[in-house]
C-alpha cells in the first residue's frame, strides 16, 4: 500500500477501489430507485385512467338516463294532448307516474351498482397499488442496507491494512532512527 505525505497527500490504491465501488454501487441503487418512481408513477396514471374512464362511463349512463326521462315526458305530453276526456288524461297521468317511479327506481338502482362497482374498483386498484409500491419500497431499503453493510465492512478491512501498514512504517522508521542516531553501532 503506498501513501505519500505532503502536499501531494495520496489515497492508497485499495481506499480509491473501495470509494470507486461504493459509487458505483450507490449510482446503481439511485438509477434502481429512480426507475421504480417512474414505474410508479406509471401505473398511478394508469390506475387513474381507469377511474376516469369509469367517472366518464358513469356520466353517460347518467345522461343516457335523464334523455330516456325526458323521451318518456315527451311521450306523455303527445299522449296527453292526444286525449279526448279529462278521464283518459287522469288515465294517462296515473300510468306515466307509475312508469315513471317504476323507472326512476330502477334506474337509480342500476347507477348506484354501476357507482359502487367502480368505487369499489377504485379502492381495490389504489390498494394493490399501494401494496406494491410498498413492496418496492422495502426491497430497495434492503438493497441499501446490504450495500452499505458491505461499503462500511469494505472501509473497516482497509482502515486496519492501512493501520498495520503505518505501525509497520513506523517500527520501521523508528528502528531506522535508533540504528541511525547509536553511537556504539559499528558500520
Amino acid at each position: 500500500m503506498t501513501t505519500k505525505f505532503g502536499p501531494d497527500l495520496e489515497l492508497p490504491a485499495e481506499m480509491r477501489a473501495i470509494a470507486e465501488k461504493n459509487v458505483a454501487q450507490a449510482r446503481q441503487a439511485f438509477e434502481t430507485l429512480f426507475h421504480s418512481a417512474r414505474e410508479a408513477v406509471g401505473d398511478s396514471e394508469g390506475h387513474f385512467e381507469e377511474v376516469r374512464t369509469g367517472m366518464k362511463d358513469l356520466r353517460q349512463k347518467a345522461i343516457g338516463l335523464m334523455e330516456a326521462n325526458v323521451e318518456a315526458s315527451f311521450d306523455f305530453l303527445h299522449k296527453l294532448v292526444a286525449a279526448k276526456s279529462p278521464q283518459e288524461m287522469m288515465s294517462l297521468q296515473a300510468e306515466f307516474l307509475t312508469s315513471q317511479m317504476k323507472a326512476v327506481a330502477e334506474q337509480a338502482k342500476d347507477f348506484g351498482a354501476d357507482a359502487k362497482s367502480i368505487g369499489e374498483s377504485t379502492v381495490r386498484s389504489m390498494d394493490e397499488h399501494a401494496r406494491a409500491l410498498a413492496e418496492r419500497l422495502k426491497t430497495l431499503a434492503a438493497s441499501a442496507a446490504q450495500n452499505a453493510q458491505a461499503a462500511a465492512q469494505d472501509f473497516k478491512s482497509v482502515s486496519e491494512t492501512a493501520v498495520r501498514d503505518a505501525k509497520a512504517t513506523a517500527e520501521h522508521a523508528a528502528t531506522t532512527a535508533t540504528q541511525a542516531t547509536d553511537p556504539n553501532q559499528s558500520y
